[in-house]
């Protein structure tokens, strides 16, 4: 051997107590919870004429004010095509409006309309509603405990302090 690591052929819980090992398991887990929640979220958000991702967007708008399309981006996780239309709609719905940048009329911001707050507070409320069912019965300190591990995976995937604010302290440059 040249001292390269082999690759695993499978995952293995060698415990015996998850499919897989805990690893690639709770990988694995945490795309099902998202998988799930989102499409409960979009069943549930789309009396008010939003979906999961329309949600986000505002509520990126809401913790930061105006964004161009790239801190929109940036801040919400989502890539700027998909970002695009997801704009694209809010505007069309007038929750959402497209203004100048004071410094590069190139650049657009977009910001909320007082429409865009109301329907984002009622979104919200439905959305708690949604997590408090989904952590019904979970001790807080246990939610806590989860909350910490997955701050330090997210925290193992990037030295960028810009990119680790923007996803964990949802800060603003």
């Amino acid at each position: 051997m040249n001292g390269s690591v082999q690759p695993r052929v499978a995952s293995i819980d060698e415990a015996g107590e998850f499919p897989f090992a805990p690893t690639d398991y709770v990988l694995h887990l945490l795309a099902a919870i998202v998988l799930f929640r989102d499409a409960a979220l979009d069943t549930e958000l789309k009396p008010l004429g939003l979906t999961i991702s329309r949600f986000r967007t505002l509520s990126v708008l809401i913790r930061c004010g105006a964004c161009t399309m790239t801190e929109l981006s940036n801040y919400s996780t989502v890539d700027r095509t998909t970002l695009t239309r997801i704009a694209d709609h809010l505007v069309a719905d007038g929750l959402v409006r497209r203004a100048g940048a004071a410094k590069d009329r190139r650049q657009v911001l977009l910001e909320l309309t007082e429409e865009g707050r109301a329907r984002h507070a009622q979104a919200f409320a439905v959305i708690a509603d949604c997590n408090q069912r989904i952590a019904r019965g979970v001790p807080e300190e246990s939610l806590r405990a989860v909350t910490r591990l997955l701050t330090g995976i997210i925290r193992n995937q990037t030295d960028n302090p810009a990119t680790l604010a923007s996803i964990l302290d949802f800060a603003r440059d």
